[in-house]
């Protein structure tokens, strides 16, 4: 018995997805539960499982292409269906006679390749056909990094050809993935009217919390406390208590919320996603830093699911692991507002009359227009560079 697969719907607002990647190919064994395929959004890839035991037909959605929610994409057939319908095919024994001759060529074919695989390796260079190390030029593929399938691990032209198709198929689906990211960032920069507010905190005891609360958190989760984690903490308290900002466009109004539900922005091989962490502000750190470590870990793995990825009402982005000073994110276009936080370090600082050198942090708030004006997203931003320098308050609770 043949089982479809389908398009999933993903979410409850999804009505089309892109096969961007086939896991498997035709007449491979797959198991229920294994991963098939992958769809892609314009927030993350997803890897979609096998619905059933058996062997994949030939898909009838390529890569790259983009269907409606319910589209059979391909079958599986049943392993026991297959086993029933396969010929069998029973090698004949060889005749005793001509053995010794097969038996002879096929030495002196491996004698002559392994003093051909000794030659190359003596002058440091993979065993590989002449054909292969010339089709590995003409494509720009390093041959050390193939794997050779002929006789005694030789690299043949055959070898060469699959590895160029894996590269083609890996630059296709990231390049499809670039393109639906695009797509979104060009309907935030076209729909959302967006300003911006930068402001500069002291993070002296910021720091000096953070360094105090790593050993308790590891002690009591077994996990590691991060900058990150404490910026989710104070972001989801102000913004709390800046209800005004707590809201989300919809149709021709506002529509406020009464949880604060915080997107992240998690770096993967396939781009930036930013799955949700719900009702933040209400979290201890202990359970801030367990669904952050949750959410990047199937981030990077792609198992995330619509529902990681909505509702958000804003997104947190914090670079300030690289040498980035501040920066200006965009919105995401089902959101209201985005915080950019850069690295901290060491600059000129007053202090009354004085001017001193302290570990600061520049924070940049881009906000929807529609949402919020200046003065929301000001004070949304003091009351946060106040947690930020006298974090005591929130960050022991």
């Amino acid at each position: 018995m043949n089982v479809s697969i389908v398009m999933p719907q993903l979410g409850l607002t999804m009505t089309e997805g892109c096969v961007s990647d086939w896991l498997k190919k035709p007449g491979d064994p797959v198991h229920k539960g294994e991963p098939l395929f992958v769809v892609s959004t314009d927030k993350a890839d997803m890897e979609i499982e096998s619905p059933a035991d058996g062997t994949l037909g030939i898909p009838i959605v390529g890569p790259g292409q983009v269907v409606p929610v319910g589209t059979v994409l391909a079958h599986v057939e049943s392993s026991a269906e297959t086993l029933t319908t396969a010929p069998l095919i029973v090698a004949p024994p060889l005749a005793e006679p001509s053995s010794a001759p097969r038996e002879k060529a096929s030495s002196a074919a491996l004698k002559a390749a392994s003093t051909r695989n000794s030659a190359e390796l003596r002058k440091g260079l993979p065993p590989a056909s002449p054909r292969a190390r010339r089709l590995a030029r003409q494509l720009g593929i390093d041959i050390g990094s193939i794997r050779g399938s002929g006789v005694g691990s030789r690299i043949v032209e055959e070898d060469v050809r699959r590895v160029a198709s894996e590269l083609r198929a890996r630059r296709y689906a990231s390049s499809d993935h670039r393109k639906l990211i695009a797509e979104a960032m060009v309907k935030s920069v076209q729909t959302i009217p967006h300003f911006s507010l930068r402001v500069e905190a002291c993070a002296e005891q910021w720091l000096s919390q953070y360094e105090g609360l790593r050993p308790q958190i590891a002690a009591k989760t077994g996990r590691k406390l991060t900058l990150t984690d404490l910026f989710l903490k104070a972001l989801g308290v102000a913004v709390l208590e800046t209800p005004a900002i707590n809201t989300v466009w919809a149709e021709r109004d506002g529509l406020p919320r009464s949880e604060v539900d915080l997107g992240l922005a998690i770096a993967t091989d396939r781009g930036v996603v930013a799955p949700v962490i719900r009702n933040v502000a209400t979290l201890d750190l202990a359970e801030i830093v367990s669904r952050r470590e949750g959410l990047v870990d199937q981030a990077r793995a792609r198992r995330l699911s619509l529902d990681d990825l909505q509702g958000g009402v804003g997104t947190l982005s914090n670079m300030g692991m690289y040498r980035v000073d501040d920066f200006q994110a965009m919105i995401d276009p089902k959101q209201s507002f985005i915080l950019a936080v850069g690295k901290i370090a060491h600059r000129p600082w007053v202090v009354g009359a004085t001017l001193t050198v302290r570990p600061t942090v520049r924070l940049n708030l881009t906000v929807d227009h529609r949402v919020a004006d200046g003065e929301i997203a000001a004070r949304l931003l003091e009351k946060l560079c106040g947690l930020i320098e006298n974090p005591a308050p929130i960050l022991e609770s």
